[in-house]
């Protein structure tokens, strides 16, 4: 006979860690919330029979959400069964937005992603919440997974990580922005960009520069007016520089030239070992199965896209997630610095290899290190701690360069359009 539904539930997390997530989040118990993730699925996939199980699994959840295993009867489909249920863990979360670039991505991009199965932006349904039910991708998480993987497989890891940065170089467009969805007179789906939003929001429908072309310097000193002005409209007694100062820096970058071969292409923004699966195949072969967490992906300078992936050649291992997420919020200095081990050596030149000479300067010149940092304060403004300690450094950093350099720069323009001529094959795998 088979089990109840509610003994086919998996709490594959401690009791210790669903206490305090409830706690922390405000979630009822996990108890208490299977039976409604159960009713949903029989909502979802009506054609089980009342004696076939849905079986529902709890996973670690991210910032942002909290993350439901779902396992589907076999009757139902025997080559796709298995799910992720994701529900917003705050009211402010950007649903249509992330299901927007989530499928943006699997349109433009070779990129292996999950698919959209279902979803619900409002809350009339059996979890009175917006949720997204996702197909599972199988593997594990590269952040658990890389200490263990044999040399062969850290070699996939860092070829298949250089083309995964050049299929986002790849997709481009003509201004920054983020990714929305419509649908045309045939109800076919079509995407756009839109502006940036700033806190508290304006309304920039009323400025006709941002949706049209630009410069990457047009970009980065719009961002700084328009959060400029919110900030003065949150604090009108403050005397506030920084935005002003850092327009300064943009004007001297671009009149450097570092900006005068980029364009505006698709960025993640959140690529790290975390957000990505990979599958080991019969053969001992590793494979990237899946980038997850588009969320906060934007068309961007093409340079924010090439953060050196240092941990592939330098990995540092971490049991605590917040501090991981923490050291990378700030780019490794030492980038460029070969490693002393030989296998460690020919992690960084496989990956060079892939991504090819002429791109190297923009993962490892300072200049471009502080220019993505930059990038970052013109999009989120400054509204944490982080920030005022990036803008900080910028500052700081950029005198330094100016200093070393006696006012010039190394040459630039060495590799010209070579951030315009990315060679890619058509397909990942």
């Amino acid at each position: 006979m088979p089990s109840s539904e509610s003994n086919r539930s998996v709490a594959s997390n401690s009791s210790v860690a669903s206490e305090t997530t409830t706690i922390v989040y405000g979630h009822e118990t996990w108890e208490d919330f299977v039976p409604r993730v159960h009713q949903l699925c029989r909502q979802l996939w009506p054609s089980a029979s009342e004696d076939e199980d849905f079986i529902v699994e709890k996973l670690r959840g991210g910032s942002y959400n909290r993350i439901i295993g779902i396992e589907t009867p076999l009757s139902i489909s025997e080559t796709q069964n298995r799910y992720i249920l994701r529900i917003p863990r705050f009211e402010f979360a950007q649903q249509e937005r992330e299901l927007a670039i989530a499928r943006y991505v699997r349109q433009h991009t070779s990129i292996p992603t999950a698919e959209i199965i279902f979803f619900d932006a409002a809350s009339e349904n059996p979890l009175s919440e917006p949720y997204v039910v996702q197909s599972k991708i199988p593997g594990q998480d590269l952040q658990v997974a890389y200490p263990n993987l044999t040399h062969e497989q850290k070699l996939d890891v860092a070829e298949q990580w250089g083309r995964i940065l050049l299929f986002e170089l790849a997709v481009k467009n003509d201004f920054a922005g983020v990714v929305y969805a419509a649908t045309d007179q045939t109800g076919a789906n079509i995407y756009g960009v839109r502006p940036f939003k700033v806190d508290p929001p304006d309304d920039y429908t009323q400025d006709v520069r941002l949706l049209s072309k630009q410069s990457i310097l047009d970009t980065l000193i719009i961002q700084f007016e328009r959060w400029d002005a919110a900030d003065r409209r949150l604090y009108p007694d403050d005397e506030l520089d920084h935005f002003e100062l850092l327009t300064i820096v943009a004007k001297e970058m671009n009149a450097a030239g570092l900006f005068s071969d980029s364009f505006f292409s698709l960025c993640h923004l959140d690529l790290a070992p975390r957000n990505v699966m990979v599958d080991v195949k019969e053969d001992n072969s590793l494979q990237i199965s899946g980038v997850l967490d588009w969320d906060s992906a934007v068309f961007g300078p093409s340079f924010v896209v090439c953060e050196p992936p240092s941990w592939i050649w330098a990995w540092s291992n971490t049991d605590d997630e917040d501090e991981e997420e923490e050291n990378q919020e700030f780019e490794d200095v030492h980038a460029n610095e070969t490693p002393s081990e030989p296998e460690d050596q020919e992690l960084k030149r496989r990956f060079e290899e892939v991504v090819g000479e002429n791109l190297l300067k923009y993962f490892y010149m300072p200049q471009y290190r502080l220019a993505r940092s930059l990038f970052h304060v013109a999009l989120d403004g400054l509204r944490s701690n982080d920030a005022f300690t990036r803008t900080s450094n910028i500052l700081q950093q950029w005198k330094d360069l100016q200093a070393e350099a006696a006012g010039s720069f190394p040459p630039v323009h060495e590799a010209t359009e070579s951030m315009q001529k990315v060679d890619i094959d058509d397909d990942f795998e």
